[in-house]
This record gives C-alpha cells, sequence and structure tokens, in this order.
C-alpha cells in the first residue's frame, strides 16, 4: 500500500500544464499578429510611396504632353524657322541688324566677356 501512495496519478485537472499550454499559444499567436501588423503597415506605407509617385509623374507627363503640343503647333514652328533659321515668308525682306562700328580711338569690345 505505501507503494500505492507514492505512486499518483496524474491529474489534468489540478495540472499547470495546460496553463503553460495556453500561455505559449497565446504567445505564439501575439508574435504573429505583431508581425503580420508589421508587414500590413509597411505594404500601406509603400503603397501610399507610389500613389504619391504616380501623381507626380502623371503631373509630369502632362506638362511634357503640353510641351509637345506646343512644339508640334504650326506657330512654334514659324517662330523657330524665323529666329533661329532666319527663314521669311515670300514676299518679305529680312533685315539683319549690325552692331554698331567702335569710334575712333575707344578699345574694341572684349568678345569673350559677355554682358
Amino acid at each position: 500500500m505505501n507503494r500505492a501512495k507514492a505512486r499518483r496519478r496524474f491529474n489534468l485537472a489540478r495540472s499547470k500544464l495546460p496553463y503553460i499550454f495556453l500561455a505559449l499559444l497565446l504567445a505564439y499567436f501575439a508574435i504573429s499578429v505583431t508581425t503580420e501588423l508589421g508587414k500590413l503597415w509597411y505594404m500601406q506605407r509603400n503603397i501610399a510611396d507610389m500613389e504619391q509617385s504616380v501623381r507626380e509623374l502623371r503631373k509630369k507627363n502632362e506638362a511634357l504632353w503640353d510641351k509637345v503640343k506646343l512644339l508640334q503647333s504650326d506657330a512654334y514652328v514659324e517662330k523657330v524657322a524665323r529666329e533661329k533659321l532666319g527663314l521669311v515668308k515670300p514676299g518679305e525682306t529680312r533685315v539683319v541688324p549690325v552692331p554698331a562700328a567702335p569710334e575712333q580711338g575707344a578699345p574694341a569690345p572684349d568678345p569673350t566677356i559677355r554682358d
């Protein structure tokens, strides 16, 4: 009978094992949820940054399309042809301004110095 007393039966209801298991399970879930929330926050931040980039690129794209329309317009082509290429329409006379000659005794302007 001494031997029967020394060997007690395992009683799950009085054991701390279920509480330890529950605590470990809760810790695992807490770590998992925290990790996933961190990933979610990072992705949302990344999405916000990408949306901002898209807005900026759309504005830049719109400005470039406006410039393309301007460069393709007849008025701009004519302006460039007149100013940079020196072209004139038929019947017009081209006038080219000539720089004034320096007075006698005055030093000639240095062409390397610009105003």
